[in-house]
């Protein structure tokens, strides 16, 4: 391999990041040289004042140019890094990778919040450990404020302003257990989810379930009990070396009645919901009322990435050889299908432009709303 002329890289994260994890793992598996900076107030301007997002993970090459979004940035370090490669030779089996990472960065971020900020005693530790690190040293009362206000802004931002209630924090909350029954098993039969080498959809599942579920006190002690596959698996994967493994790879089709609830779940509710949200979008309302097969939400905000999400997602199924598409059609016709993805003309996202990595240095100041100041961006 020669040498990475971008490389080393400066990852700008925190240890409670869902995202920041995601990368971390990654970086650490393929051996990419980095250094780590955990960000601060000071360094979230920075952040934003290059990227146009207050948003972490973020990473600026040596040639001071600026990575972000997680996904995005996996995509661009596997054309530095390609082996080994994180995506099978498959082209389905690779669609369905990249809806499992979909489907773990997004749906599984409702939960991942409920237990980490409804929950006391993981609220209280993440709340002070976020308080920590955004400035307050050791100061205590600063700390203890910074905690409330994180505890605050996270509810009202991803729980109670988006749609979660009394009507529907149970199904929320039991998403997680959910995934960790079928989680348990297919990890018991095998290393990764896909086989035997970690997969783009190990790294999606990496974010929720690494930095949130299985390091935050009460749904870490859950996750010990009832699914020490996985627990196991989050401490393989942060641990995992790409020249450990070898080159040689072995991947497996899903396959079992565990898989068909997983599968099922994106099917009737992730897939659904991105097909509502997109044509929220579309008609210009901000908020929709939703109803899955097994959760709704009423009043869930559209969001504008999501949309994008969908956008990405179509087309690499659409782009599918006829073969290739068949076996995905194959795999979620006895969990629900995929007419929700494939239904109706692409929405344009509009983000195709401002997610585009790297960018360059950037010389003049954004300017930034009141709103942004005060609230930041809070979606880590």
């Amino acid at each position: 391999m020669s040498r990475d002329p971008h490389a080393p890289y400066t990852v700008y994260a925190a240890d409670t990041s869902y995202f920041a994890g995601k990368l971390e793992g990654y970086l650490r598996y393929k051996g990419i040289p980095h250094q780590r900076t955990t960000i601060d107030f000071k360094s979230m301007e920075e952040i934003y004042q290059h990227t146009g997002f207050k948003k972490i993970p973020a990473v600026k090459t040596a040639s001071g140019q600026w990575l972000f979004d997680s996904s995005q940035m996996l995509g661009w370090f596997e054309k530095q890094y390609p082996q080994p490669p994180i995506m099978p030779a498959d082209p389905a089996l690779v669609f369905v990778a990249l809806l499992l990472e979909d489907y773990a960065d997004e749906w599984l971020w409702r939960p991942a919040i409920w237990w980490r900020w409804q929950k006391r005693a993981s609220c209280l530790a993440v709340g002070w450990r976020v308080g920590e690190f955004m400035g307050a040293g050791g100061n205590r009362l600063i700390r203890q404020l910074l905690s409330w206000y994180f505890h605050w802004r996270q509810r009202r931002e991803f729980l109670f302003g988006d749609g979660v209630g009394r009507a529907n924090w149970q199904q929320v909350e039991a998403l997680y257990l959910h995934e960790l029954d079928d989680l348990q098993i297919i990890l018991s039969e095998q290393p990764y989810l896909l086989g035997g080498h970690p997969s783009l959809a190990d790294f999606g599942y990496f974010g929720p379930m690494f930095r949130h579920f299985s390091n935050d006190p009460d749904s870490g002690e859950i996750m010990r009990r009832r699914a020490p596959a996985v627990y196991e698996w989050t401490a393989r994967l942060w641990n995992e070396s790409a020249d450990r493994l070898g080159a040689e790879q072995h991947w497996r089709w899903p396959a079992g009645t565990h898989w068909g609830n997983l599968l099922g779940r994106i099917a009737g509710d992730y897939l659904p919901y991105l097909h509502a949200n997109a044509e929220a979008w579309q008609a210009g309302v901000k908020r929709f009322d939703f109803a899955g097969k097994s959760i709704g939400f009423s009043g869930t905000l559209t969001t504008q990435y999501r949309v994008w999400c969908r956008e990405r997602l179509r087309q690499f199924y659409f782009d599918l050889e006829r073969e290739a598409r068949t076996a995905v059609d194959k795999l979620f016709l006895p969990n629900g299908g995929l007419a929700s993805l494939a239904a109706g003309p692409t929405i344009d996202s509009g983000l195709d432009e401002a997610l585009q990595i790297p960018r360059p240095p950037r010389q003049e100041r954004r300017k930034q709303s009141l709103k942004l100041r005060l609230w930041g961006q809070p979606r880590n």
